[in-house]
């Protein structure tokens, strides 16, 4: 299920589980991006205009598969809580 995110800050966000992730990896390899979907992980989309939204296990490959053939630059990072749960951002790039 996709939803908005209203607080996030730099380098922190609130997801829709009530975690608070933070960025530990800004951009990482696709094929850890797709290691990482597959394992279970939210993706939340970042957008220009500083648009978040989250995307749950059931949105995670669509959405990874929109950023794949976009036509504007789509780079991955890995955001960790501090119960080690993870999330992958994909930040769209004007």
């Amino acid at each position: 299920m996709r939803r908005d995110l209203a607080n996030a800050r730099m380098g922190q966000l609130v997801g829709w589980d009530g975690r608070t992730y933070a960025i530990r990896t800004p951009r990482i390899e696709v094929a850890e991006v797709e290691a990482l979907i597959e394992s279970g992980c939210p993706v939340v989309t970042y957008f220009p205009g500083g648009r978040l939204v989250w995307h749950d296990e059931d949105d995670a490959w669509p959405t990874w598969a929109d950023a794949r053939s976009a036509a504007e630059t789509v780079t991955g990072g890995r955001w960790e809580s501090p119960d080690g749960s993870l999330a992958v951002v994909l930040v769209w790039h004007d």
